[in-house]
């Protein structure tokens, strides 16, 4: 089979000239012809027959299993122009035609949170990234991908995951934060902590220098409060909390947001009553926002909220800041709630936020961030919003996660 192009999900599509049926099968850079074993419309390369210009040696020894990195091997200017078109593809899909500017390069230093499985098998510990389309774990001993005190942690990190796990615990997974403090080490794992656990997770975060390690619910142990910084604030982030993956893509998004802040605030109405952040997180936005502008902060977590809370209550200069804990894929801010704003920030999961994209469409609100990681979603909710008369600024693409199908969007929403 010869591979016509890379789909939107990093695989390669390959036409089954038997059936016409389009299979996905990773590992073939467009134009390549390979042997595949296909079950369905899933594939496997079982030998690579051709070899394009546009092949590159992969940098991590494990990219051509691991799942994490699925692109390694492509060589970066074909990279690059395909992934942008997962943004323009998005939005045709949906029939808007957007500019959509030049791909951001947000690699910068490395990503700032992992998350490694463990498992023991045959008295042999695995920890590393499942295998694309599988459950089977690649076992790794660096991720060069990561920032560089977590590829650092590695070795650690598996003596941990060997404490953890025991003949009637035999998975984990272990969360790893690079915060301004240190790492924050958040292990997940059924069973209920033991004494063993807790020696074990002291030693190694007195040893590694760790900020802080949690094990389920229970803090094990924490040298220093680990902190990130949103603007002017320090956030003590939850355990595992979400982050943007790294600090320059977190800077990308940010600086759109305030640039669109200072635009709505010049413009904005006498009695505009400040600006609303939707699935606000830790503050990445809010506390930013903050510095300019009174922000409502809505979030469906009550950990990352308390911290966000925490942070704008103890930070001098701000803003006040409104904290609301609310599922805002159950229950949106209606139109009443939404009235008045001088802004309003939509940075939802992957799902999107078609509920809420629904009122804000009907608010009236006069400018609009939407973010996302997800192209598709991104696309369909803009759609809702130009259908109800916003205008769509250029969008965004922004690269966090390079090497992957992975891609943030980001565009401003006019209205009046």
């Amino acid at each position: 089979m010869t591979a016509r192009a890379i789909g939107a999900r990093g695989d390669s599509l390959c036409p089954d000239p038997d059936g016409g049926t389009v299979i996905f099968v990773p590992g073939l850079l467009p134009g390549e012809t390979g042997k595949i074993a296909a079950s369905g419309e899933r594939g496997r390369l079982v030998e690579r027959l051709t070899t394009s210009d546009e092949r590159i040696a992969p940098f991590c020894s494990v990219a051509e299993k691991c799942g994490g990195c699925s692109l390694q091997h492509w060589q970066g200017d074909a990279y690059r122009a395909w992934k942008r078109s997962l943004a323009i593809d998005a939005l045709e899909r949906e029939g808007l035609t957007a500019e959509v500017l030049p791909l951001v390069d947000a690699g910068g230093t490395g990503r700032r949170r992992i998350s490694l499985h463990a498992r023991k098998m045959g008295g042999r510990l695995l920890m590393g990234f499942a295998e694309r389309a599988s459950e089977r774990i690649v076992d790794i001993e660096d991720c060069p991908v990561a920032e560089p005190r977590i590829r650092a942690a590695i070795p650690a990190l598996r003596e941990l995951a060997t404490a953890l796990l025991t003949p009637k615990v035999d998975t984990a997974t272990i969360s790893v934060t690079a915060t301004e403090i240190g790492l924050d080490v958040f292990a997940a794992r059924k069973g209920a902590v033991t004494l063993d656990d807790r020696l074990t997770g002291g030693e190694l975060l007195a040893r590694e220098s760790w900020a802080r390690l949690t094990i389920g619910h229970e803090l094990i142990a924490e040298a220093a409060t680990p902190v990130v910084s949103f603007g002017k604030a320090k956030v003590a982030a939850p355990p595992g909390g979400f982050l943007q993956a790294t600090d320059a893509g977190e800077a990308a998004l940010a600086g759109i947001v305030m640039d669109a802040l200072q635009m709505a605030l010049k413009h904005a109405p006498r009695p505009a009553r400040g600006v609303i952040d939707l699935y606000a997180g830790s503050g990445a936005f809010a506390l930013r926002m903050a510095s300019l502008a009174p922000v409502r902060a809505v979030e469906g977590e009550a950990a990352p909220l308390a911290a966000l809370d925490h942070a704008a209550r103890h930070t001098p200069g701000l803003k006040p800041v409104e904290t609301l804990q609310r599922d805002l894929a159950l229950e949106p801010l209606s139109i009443r709630e939404l009235e008045g704003a001088a802004m309003v920030v939509v940075d939802p999961p992957r799902a999107g936020a078609k509920a809420q994209m629904e009122q804000l469409a009907g608010s009236g609100v006069p400018v609009i961030v939407s973010i996302s990681c997800n192209p598709s979603t991104f696309a369909r909710d803009a759609a809702i919003l130009v259908c109800a008369g916003y205008r769509r600024g250029p969008v965004t693409p922004v690269d966090q996660f390079i090497h992957t199908a992975h891609l943030e969007c980001a565009a401003v929403f006019t209205k009046g």
